[in-house]
């Protein structure tokens, strides 16, 4: 095994490591699901595409105030190929929301959705965690935001010392 400085590595390849190790982990039956990173992603990438201020950490209606002062709420799902899910919101409390669904072997940016909070008031199911979007609803209805929110994802994965 050898040594790696992580602090040298590109985000791009930071990225792909990580990929691998989650597969790692499901091949060996220690993980079912994948870490939480591209939440995170998703929300650096709605911050570049949108501008504005992240909320304080634990914040549940919102995920970022954009350069025109509304509520923007990103869900982001990092799933194998073909595999969908639901996107899951705790109330519908916000202004606009971005659906990311990243390809959990790749990490790659699969699509990128945005809807205003009426548009996806039409489109969501009641649950008792509260409302929840299918993917496939997802990804048909909205505004395609994927070009957006790949250069922001591009430019991010290059980020790292040169």
């Amino acid at each position: 095994m050898t040594n790696l400085d992580l602090e040298r590595l590109p985000l791009s390849q930071l990225f792909d490591l990580h990929a691998r190790i989650q597969r790692e982990f499901g091949r060996r039956g220690i993980s079912r699901t994948s870490g939480a990173i591209q939440g995170e992603v998703g929300e650096g990438l709605a911050l570049a595409v949108y501008g504005g201020t992240l909320p304080p950490p634990g914040t549940r209606a919102y995920d970022l105030t954009d350069a025109q002062g509304r509520l923007v709420q990103v869900k982001t799902r990092t799933l194998p190929k073909g595999v969908a899910r639901m996107f899951q919101f705790d109330s519908l409390d916000f202004d606009l929301a971005v659906c990311i669904r990243f390809d959990r072997d790749n990490n790659a940016l699969g699509w990128a959705r945005e809807y205003d909070v009426e548009e996806l008031r039409s489109l969501v199911s009641p649950h008792a965690d509260g409302p929840r979007l299918p993917m496939g609803r997802a990804k048909a209805s909205g505004r395609d935001v994927t070009a957006t929110f790949r250069d922001a994802y591009d430019a991010l994965r290059g980020m790292g010392i040169a």
